[in-house]
């Protein structure tokens, strides 16, 4: 039972798309930006990073690449470790992927 309940929190990260590269990358990404999510809902979290006394990263591991990939707060995309400036702090925008699907609504 703990482990299905555990299971049920990424079941929202889903996409309903067949299986894939692309699509189980995707969906490990947004994995992410759902946990960034979940933190912020916690009040004495959203506080914190409102105020500026913590921050919080999304960090996406490209194993093919070997190479983290960190979720941008300004383009609500993800890049390449190397090349993010704004990785960091809140609130997060709507995710959108390279096609301009939004998957996730602001908070």
């Amino acid at each position: 039972p703990n482990l299905n309940r555990w299971l049920d929190l990424g079941r929202e990260a889903l996409l309903p798309m067949q299986p894939g590269p692309e699509v189980l990358r995707r969906t490990e990404q947004r994995a992410v930006v759902l946990q960034l999510e979940r933190l912020m809902e916690y009040p004495m979290v959203r506080s914190r990073v409102q105020s500026g006394q913590i921050s919080l990263h999304g960090w996406h591991y490209v194993i093919e690449e070997g190479e983290v990939h960190v979720f941008d707060v300004k383009t609500g995309g993800f890049v390449p470790a190397s090349r993010a400036d704004n990785s960091g702090t809140g609130p997060y925008h709507p995710y959108v992927e390279h096609d301009g699907q939004v998957l996730l609504d602001e908070l």
